[in-house]
């Protein structure tokens, strides 16, 4: 498609509905880091910014995490996204932009987080904005839900199926050096990771509707069929949960810098 950023934008219901959040250990984690930083320049209140929102998933979370003190607002440039975004639960806002343009000021913002859509960018510019967008001492962060094939014959089938029949899929596609590159730059320091393991639990409805509101797995369903897609991964289902109970595992990974 021609604006990537639009990608999404036919799969918004089915990704408002069954992707996943995020575990509350790792969530934690990444307030703990920010609240470390020294806050005498943070405009208050604080700005957190989660670009690359989606549905507003990873909005929400900032506001679950940090409580109701803290200015949250995503920024989306999908705009079916954005709209199915801004119609859920209040206590948020969402903006239009794009990681690599962010419509807030120099020194503005305590956070600039960007939950799974990092690969979606120009990755340099990306980090050459939060610098810019961030006061002295906050935080960028990345963070990402990975199905964890390492740890399931069911997860090794899924990605399998994405190497067939997808665009050139790789399962390791987000198999970037992101504490490497976020060390590199001169602006941020304190680059580190943290990973939590936890089991996702879906009937098959549920597995069905997170499948298809991937980019990845759309792929898929233009190369052999909605019908095939769906037979194919129910027949996966079958094979490894006799019981019904899909469980997929995820390794999730934040990477965190802070501005000097």
């Amino acid at each position: 498609m021609a604006d990537r950023t639009q990608a999404f934008d036919r799969l918004t219901d089915h990704y408002r509905r069954y992707r996943p959040g995020y575990p509350a250990p790792v969530l934690d984690r990444l307030r703990a880091y920010v609240a470390a930083g020294s806050r005498a320049a943070w405009p208050e209140p604080w700005l957190l910014l989660d670009v690359g929102a989606g549905t507003g998933i990873s909005t929400r979370a900032l506001r679950d995490v940090f409580g109701p003190g803290p200015r949250v607002v995503g920024v989306e440039p999908g705009h079916a996204m954005r709209d199915t975004a801004a119609a859920g639960p209040d206590g948020v806002e969402f903006a239009d932009g794009r990681a690599e343009d962010v419509p807030f000021p120099d020194g503005s913002a305590a956070l600039v987080l960007a939950a799974q859509a990092v690969h979606w960018f120009d990755r340099p510019a990306f980090y050459a904005e939060a610098v810019r967008v961030l006061a002295p001492g906050g935080t960028v962060a990345v963070l990402n839900n990975d199905r964890d094939w390492t740890a399931s014959a069911f997860v090794d089938a899924h990605e399998s199926l994405l190497e067939e029949h997808g665009d050139d899929y790789r399962r390791d596609y987000r198999g970037f050096d992101m504490v490497g590159e976020l060390a590199a730059r001169e602006e941020l320091a304190e680059a580190a990771e943290y990973t939590g393991r936890w089991v996702r639990e879906l009937d098959l409805d549920g597995y069905l509707g997170m499948a298809l509101s991937s980019t990845k797995m759309a792929a898929v369903v233009r190369a052999i069929g909605l019908e095939a897609t769906r037979a194919t991964l129910t027949d996966l289902v079958a094979e490894h949960f006799p019981d019904g109970v899909v469980r997929v595992p995820y390794l999730t990974r934040l990477y965190v810098a802070r501005r000097v």
